[in-house]
């Protein structure tokens, strides 16, 4: 497990990059003021005369408290808005915007740069912005204006930045290395195993009582947790590309058009067998080696056989110098054009390529077969209505955002674009079926402005092909739920809760008894009616021990003359508790130490270590203002 760490964390420019990326894509939605640190707005923050304004502070709490309803959307109905604590949101979002702006100060001060071409060469090949493989500025716009990007200079802006702080944090971590004596204690630590024994103490909730009085007072306390599911009626409005299909019609003299393309781009096929001569310093000596070789080629020898004789070409020599059939352009200019010179079975001069110098053969043509207007139409249709769909779409998703924006219900765009608004509900955060099984969908829904400000939201991507807008249509908040609809579930809880803590506390004398000598393992195991577990030479991967279990294992100290002992919860409240009798590290694992991978994991860290130092001196540098 820790060696798939340490793959994991292994040192790469190019790794860096993508994850600061992936740290943009979650930055940049609906984010753009982030790339903007001077405005008038009331101030949230003051990094060395930067300001941060309350409506970018607003704007970032509102989008990272979207994605934490994401990720907790994940946990269906064991999910609950109340696990995001906003005061503890919106310090970890200020902090993160304090930082940056100290980062990317930072990274000026060092004279980091990024160019132009490197901003163009992410945007133009980033899938995302890609239709059929090709940057399409369409789709580009689409897609950013989905992201709650008003201009290309500010999204451009916004990738610069974010790849000025990869730079910034690669320059760190990519010159960041373990000493030998580093790789060495990682080797013993992570190839050491240990002996020890387990005995189990469950919980005895039967011997737990809980009283109405607790069950009461939990309840006036934690009001909040017990309170009916919030929840939403929507209005949906939907653009799926297949719509246009119907619709799209075919011009015949487009389709004609693009039919004498395609075959126009037919090409006449050639079978090419060569002998080549590789050029070292001699390159007069080489071309009359290869004058001589085409001597006897005109004397009547058999090319395949000279080829099998004097060819430096290892992947071709042995099947007569064959190298199958191709279209031109294939090859070096200089071969590709004595190929097609060629007459069949003809053998040509002497040619200098970069790789060497070649005789060529050609041994056959294949003219390409010529398919019937007719035979193609259904594809040239296809590709025709295709090409128009897709203007279609990006144009309507584009009027579908315009209108979502200015209206004040979907009722109005409905009507310009002629599709119908669909009602789902009443739902709760964690979504339903269909479209609303989509957490982007729900993630829009329960966004303040769309929730509480009750405006349409806007335009979201569900994939390539399909877009969205949602508004709230009615919102029913969570209301308090009576005791006595929770009477039993309280006390389940506290219950559990006692059981739990008197595990615990049983659990902590008995391992006090046996450090001090004051009781053996087999007096335990009567006292508990249960079994040490023994286990040997257990190491860390080890899959026949429970992972949880183990992890507190290896937590232990390394035990002296005597064991050690400790005790731990399981998941279910019950307690493990353990013996540890030895600890051993075998001869081989300091060869292993020389392994590239522990260099790369210690490297991964101190690089990781280095660049959280320069954060914080950075930070501590800067004159930072809260408001």
């Amino acid at each position: 497990m820790m060696l798939q760490n340490m793959r994991d964390k292994a040192q790469s420019w190019v790794a860096k990059v993508i994850v600061g990326v992936i740290v943009l894509v979650f930055a940049m939605t609906g984010w753009e003021s982030i790339s903007r640190f001077t405005s008038n707005d009331q101030k949230a923050a003051e990094v060395n005369g930067t300001v941060i304004s309350t409506a970018e502070f607003e704007q970032a709490v509102s989008l990272q408290r979207r994605q934490l309803t994401q990720q907790l959307q994940q946990l269906g109905e064991q999910f609950d808005p109340d696990m995001i604590d906003e005061r503890l949101l919106r310090e970890s979002v200020l902090e993160g915007l304090i930082q940056r702006a100290v980062l990317l100060e930072g990274a000026q001060d060092a004279n980091l740069r990024i160019s132009e071409q490197m901003v163009d060469h992410m945007l133009l090949n980033t899938p995302d912005f890609q239709t059929n493989g090709q940057f399409d500025a369409n789709r580009f716009d689409v897609v950013i204006r989905n992201m709650g990007m008003s201009s290309r200079m500010a999204f451009r802006d916004l990738v610069r930045q974010e790849l000025m702080l990869a730079q910034l944090r690669n320059a760190y971590q990519a010159t960041s290395f373990a000493t030998p004596a580093e790789r060495q204690m990682l080797a013993r630590l992570e190839n050491q195993s240990r002996d020890f024994a387990v005995i189990e103490l469950d919980t005895d909730a039967a011997s737990v009582e809980v009283s109405d009085a607790e069950v009461e007072q939990y309840y006036n306390d934690n009001q909040a947790d017990f309170l009916t599911e919030e929840q939403v009626v929507l209005e949906t409005l939907t653009l799926s590309r297949s719509d246009f299909f119907e619709g799209a019609e075919v011009d015949e003299a487009a389709l004609e058009s693009l039919y004498q393309r395609e075959v126009g781009n037919l090409t006449e096929q050639r079978r090419a067998s060569h002998i080549l001569f590789e050029v070292s310093d001699d390159e007069a000596a080489v071309l009359e080696e290869a004058a001589a070789v085409k001597a006897r080629l005109d004397a009547g020898e058999d090319f395949a056989a000279l080829a099998k004789e004097v060819s430096d070409d290892p992947g071709t020599s042995n099947n007569g110098g064959d190298m199958g059939y191709v279209e031109h352009g294939s090859f070096d200019p200089a071969f590709d054009d004595a190929l097609f010179a060629l007459e069949e079975n003809q053998v040509s001069e002497p040619v200098r390529s970069r790789f060497g110098v070649h005789l060529v053969k050609l041994t056959d043509l294949q003219s390409p077969e010529v398919p019937s207007l007719e035979s193609m139409r259904p594809t040239l249709e296809q590709e025709l209505k295709a090409e128009q769909v897709e203007r279609r779409f990006v144009e309507a998703s584009r009027e579908l955002a315009n209108l979502a924006y200015e209206s004040e219900d979907l009722a109005e765009p409905a009507r310009i674009l002629n599709v119908e608004v669909e009602t789902h509900g009443p739902l709760e955060r964690s979504g339903g079926e269909g479209l609303t099984a989509n957490p982007r969908i729900m993630a829009a829904a329960f966004a303040e402005d769309v929730l509480v400000d009750r405006r349409n939201s806007q335009l979201i991507e569900l994939d390539a092909d399909t877009v969205a807008v949602v508004r709230v249509k009615e919102h029913l908040k969570p209301e308090q739920r009576p005791l006595d609809e929770v009477r039993a579930e309280i006390a389940d809880l506290l219950q559990f809760r006692k059981a739990s803590e008197l595990a615990a506390e049983r659990a902590e004398q008995w391992v006090t008894q046996l450090e001090q000598g004051e009781l053996d393992t087999q007096a335990l195991a009567a006292e508990l009616g249960n079994e040490w577990q023994v286990h040997e030479a257990i190491s860390r991967s080890d899959r026949d021990v429970t992972q949880a279990l183990l992890r507190n294992v290896f937590t232990m100290s390394k035990p002296g003359s005597t064991p050690e002992y400790a005790h731990f919860r399981q998941p279910d409240g019950s307690q493990w508790i353990v013996e540890l009798r030895g600890v051993s590290i075998p001869e081989e694992a300091l060869a292993e130490a020389d392994s590239p991978m522990y260099g790369d994991y210690i490297a991964g860290q101190t690089g990781e270590q280095d660049f959280a130092g320069v954060q914080q001196q950075l930070q501590e540098q800067a004159d930072i203002e809260r408001f």
